[in-house]
């Protein structure tokens, strides 16, 4: 036997409000709380940010350059990467290489002629016509036909060791001069070289046209581990700069962490901390825009066809109108309709035409033909109270007309 609740004296409660009822309530909070969550499965699944810049030492996919960077550690060289020039710090400049990873394709005037100025041997993985340039000013940036393999044929010991590598989409070109100051090795086809050495009065510059030689895929490849690990291991430490749109300060060096007579003011357009602004900026702005979002959801279907009542219709047309400020074409609306019903009431055929039809109004009310002629065919009202008051003076005209 079953017992009717009713007789057990309960009560049946409301339902409580959904998730989504109070999502849409309180969406901040349910923001925050995504948020939190989200930062929280990061810290725990990463324990440190995952590196996938190109030739970054701390990157191990085949892009990156982290072989390079363990097997200079292994032989006794002190390797350290730094992606702000104004965090470098080197010390000892003497004994200490510095690595400019893809020729300072992002460095500005200031920073290139502050990275010129260091006291010590550069190795620059790529080729700017600025880094060149500084080097010695008759060598430059030409094309190269990637991927061919290439001799050293020149006395430099780095170079001779490697004895083969694979040129790049650049190359070193003289134009045909002689550059006795320079040491150019591995020529290819086009009368370019991919590797140079260049002593200046502050220390080594040595450029390798192919960066791509120091890539964790390619360093097995021909002579490219000698040249690399030969040319970055001339001293007891390095330093690794792998440059950014966003970094913006100028290479530091000394005991005092600062360059004698190095450029100070940095004239590039980004201010300091504008990666970190729009980052902020970016995330906000995602925020706000899930924040101000509706409701997700599946489509609501709904069957066909669909009876709309005619007021509704009408009413929705005069929001439009309103909305619009459209005071002629409601005017004009209004009119038509009226004359119109009027015609119909009158019996007055459509071929009657302006003229038929304004004579059996004005016979019907007895009013004058122009009267009647203004208030149909007369000249849109300028604002929505004139309407409302041609409005009243129609219905007035309307209610006059008696079928004859």
């Amino acid at each position: 036997m079953s017992i009717d609740a009713d007789q057990r004296g309960y009560v049946s409660a409301t339902a409580g409000p959904t998730i989504t009822a109070r999502a849409r309530r309180s969406p901040l909070l349910f923001v925050g709380l995504a948020l939190f969550a989200i930062i929280i499965t990061i810290l725990v699944t990463q324990s440190r940010p995952a590196d996938n810049q190109d030739l970054s030492i701390e990157n191990s996919a085949p892009n990156g350059s982290r072989a390079v960077a363990q097997i200079l550690r292994d032989q006794g060289v002190g390797v350290r990467q730094v992606n702000l020039l104004g965090d470098a710090h080197i010390e000892d400049p003497e004994h200490t290489t510095l690595v400019i990873v893809a020729g300072s394709s992002y460095l500005s005037s200031a920073q290139s002629d502050s990275v010129a100025g260091y006291p010590g041997d550069i190795v620059y993985l790529g080729l700017t016509a600025e880094s060149l340039e500084a080097a010695d000013p008759d060598l430059y940036v030409d094309y190269a036909e990637p991927g061919t393999a290439v001799v050293a044929n020149c006395a430099d010991p780095d170079a001779v060791a490697a004895e083969e590598t694979r040129t790049g989409q650049d190359s070193i070109s003289t134009g045909g001069l002689a550059v006795p100051q320079a040491e150019l090795c591995f020529p290819d086809a086009n009368g370019g070289y991919a590797y140079a050495r260049v002593e200046t009065s502050h220390g080594s510059r040595t450029f390798i046209a192919n960066p791509t030689i120091a890539s964790n895929d390619k360093l097995d490849e021909l002579g490219n581990a000698a040249l690399a690990l030969r040319t970055m291991g001339h001293h007891e430490s390095v330093t690794w700069y792998v440059g950014s749109y966003a970094d913006t300060t100028t290479l530091t060096w000394g005991e005092d962490g600062s360059a004698p007579d190095r450029i100070t003011a940095n004239p590039n357009f980004l201010p300091p901390g504008t990666a970190d602004a729009l980052f902020a900026l970016g995330l906000a702005a995602l925020v706000a825009a899930f924040w101000r979002a509706r409701r997700f959801g599946p489509l609501v279907t709904e069957p066909l066809p669909v009876v709309v009542r005619s007021s509704e219709a009408t009413r929705g047309r005069a929001r439009l109108y309103r909305r619009a400020r459209a005071t002629g074409r409601s005017t004009a609306a209004i009119r038509g309709l009226i004359a119109l019903r009027m015609g119909q009431r009158l019996g007055v055929p459509r071929a009657a035409g302006k003229a038929g039809l304004l004579e059996a109004i004005a016979r019907a009310t007895g009013r004058a033909s122009g009267d009647v002629e203004s208030l149909l065919y007369g000249p849109p009202p300028a604002n929505e109270t004139a309407m409302m008051h041609l409005v009243e003076r129609l219905d007035q005209l309307e209610s006059e007309v008696h079928r004859p």
